[in-house]
């Protein structure tokens, strides 16, 4: 490769790393945090059929799912942005949720796919909201965690 061929593709980099990153609108920040909502729910349920996980644990996670139910429809209420400290909250209840799961279900199965998915996208709702998503490990990009959540709802 020479170097104008290398300059040129260079120019580029900026605008491609920017992809995926538009403005996000209120509806689809409530689409976003219905998709999270309806995929742990989802993943909560299979979850109860995994034999061995203590009561205590289902409680936790039970109490997290409502959390983040409950901050789903302040959310959709909101018509503009909604509030900062709802989508915080969101943020801290999914990462919170995802560090008791994803010990217990084994790499690779829906289960997992879910919570990840769930944690992709809290940087892009984060993000809508005005606040900083710094520092959320992602493993999907927005459109995949979109389509896992649905497809597992």
């Amino acid at each position: 490769m020479n170097r104008r061929t290398l300059l040129r593709i260079t120019a580029f980099a900026p605008g491609i790393g920017l992809l995926g990153c538009e403005a996000q609108t209120a509806s689809q920040l409530a689409a976003d945090v219905n998709l999270i909502t309806s995929g742990l729910t989802a993943a909560f349920a299979a979850l109860k059929q995994i034999a061995g996980v203590p009561s205590a644990v289902l409680t936790q996670i039970d109490f997290y799912v409502a959390t983040i139910r409950a901050d789903a429809v302040k959310v959709a209420a909101a018509g503009s942005t909604p509030a900062t400290s709802t989508v915080q909250e969101i943020g801290q209840v999914v990462q919170a949720l995802a560090s008791i799961v994803l010990p217990l279900v084994p790499g690779g199965s829906v289960i997992e796919a879910t919570i990840q998915a769930a944690v992709s996208l809290l940087p892009v709702i984060l993000a809508a909201a005005g606040v900083s998503g710094a520092g959320v490990p992602v493993k999907y990009r927005p459109e995949q965690a979109r389509a896992i959540l649905a497809d597992f709802r």
